[in-house]
């Protein structure tokens, strides 16, 4: 795993230039089977997540590895699987195993080379693993893309120019050097920032107590309460759509503690959201993962959000891959009544260029960002946030 360091930020011409240079080079694909006894680094989110995936295409975890051990024991989602320090762990061990790293906070080729350091002989990031696994399971987090086309940098090159900042540019090319070869390119005054997903400053600062905000992918509602919090709750309406039984459930419960005032401003809906109505099968019980897929047993109404002539000025997407379908869905309502659109574009190719593309195109006079709030190409979000907000 390569590591490059820049000790600066890529204006366009310079982010143009690295992007040439990426274009020129290639790497194999990274997919990778389980092909002895796996071992989980990392108990925390994307270790459970991991743990249920695993369950769901019943491959079995013999244990989990975290420096944090002590703090897992009494944890009944780990019951049965022992979660053990690195310490505990012979080179013997290191050299049988196959050590699925389930870390995203942290630059990834800085754990492997610690790991490898340490003994550990065979490791991929889960998400590799998972890549492997698509015909059953629709998780597709650790996309790759072999090749940059010409076409490709072609729309790369027309959306970094119209980033509002060289943060942004800097984040994307990040994304893109992941998707494309696999490599952790650091840029000075360019940190994952894993805090403030959704409410980057750029957007903290210009909202206001009068919000209608949707969430569209609530999961547990994690997202939403931040944005309530972020105004303090006060706020007009909060609209949120949430396919999966099991995530409703609990997302609901997360608004009980709210006064009653403001539960009367909440609504759940579970509907998906999707460029045209339809019913759609749907792989319920994957938690984050859960998605529209042909692979899904269930079935779910999908609606265009236009449809719905509802009242909104701030709009975030988490869709699995299903963002853009369903931003086109809400095509008139973005025009016509000018929201902030926070939306993660790291699940499929789309979120090269296209996505970016399309949203810059239909959404007229906005600034344009770009962060990347998680490492191995994920937790990417793209920010549009209208000129008139900053004038007000």
């Amino acid at each position: 795993m390569k590591q490059r360091n820049f000790n600066f930020l890529p204006d366009y011409e310079q982010a143009k230039a690295l992007l040439q240079q990426l274009a020129e080079q290639s790497a194999p694909d990274p997919a990778r089977l389980v092909d002895r006894p796996l071992m989980l680094y990392g108990a925390g989110n994307l270790g459970r997540m991991a743990k249920n995936y695993f369950d769901r295409i019943n491959i079995d975890v013999v244990a989990v590895i975290d420096r944090g051990a002590e703090n897992y024991q009494d944890d009944s989602f780990w019951e049965g699987v022992p979660v053990l320090h690195p310490d505990e762990i012979s080179i013997e061990q290191k050299q049988q195993v196959l050590l699925a790293i389930c870390i995203a906070n942290i630059c990834y080729s800085t754990v492997e080379s610690e790991l490898s350091k340490n003994g550990w002989h065979d490791i991929a990031h889960f998400y590799d693993i998972s890549e492997a696994y698509r015909d059953r399971h629709p998780l597709s987090n650790g996309w790759f893309c072999a090749q940059l086309s010409r076409n490709d940098c072609v729309e790369i090159d027309r959306v970094i120019q119209c980033w509002h900042d060289d943060l942004s540019r800097a984040h994307h090319l990040q994304f893109i050097v992941w998707r494309h070869l696999r490599q952790d390119w650091l840029f000075s005054d360019a940190p994952m920032t894993i805090d403030n997903r959704y409410l980057i400053p750029e957007v903290k600062s210009v909202l206001n107590k009068h919000e209608h905000f949707v969430d569209m992918g609530a999961h547990f509602g994690d997202a939403a309460w931040a944005l309530l919090t972020a105004v303090d709750f006060k706020f007009s309406s909060l609209s949120v759509f949430e396919p999966d039984n099991i995530n409703r459930a609990n997302l609901q419960n997360r608004f009980v503690k709210l006064v009653e005032s403001n539960k009367k401003k909440i609504h759940v809906d579970h509907r998906a959201l999707g460029e045209k109505a339809a019913i759609q099968a749907f792989f319920d019980g994957a938690g984050y993962a859960s998605q529209l897929s042909n692979l899904g047993n269930e079935t779910v109404n999908v609606i265009p959000f236009d449809s719905l002539g509802m009242q909104v000025s701030f709009i975030k997407l988490h869709l699995e891959g299903a963002e853009l379908a369903a931003l086109q869905g809400a095509r008139h309502t973005l025009i016509e009544q000018r929201p902030i659109v926070v939306t993660t574009s790291y699940h499929n190719q789309l979120g090269l260029a296209k996505m970016a593309i399309w949203i810059m195109d239909t959404l007229r006079d906005y600034r344009f960002f770009y962060r990347l709030h998680s490492g191995c190409g994920t937790g990417a979000v793209i920010y549009a946030i209208p000129e008139e907000r900053y004038s007000k």
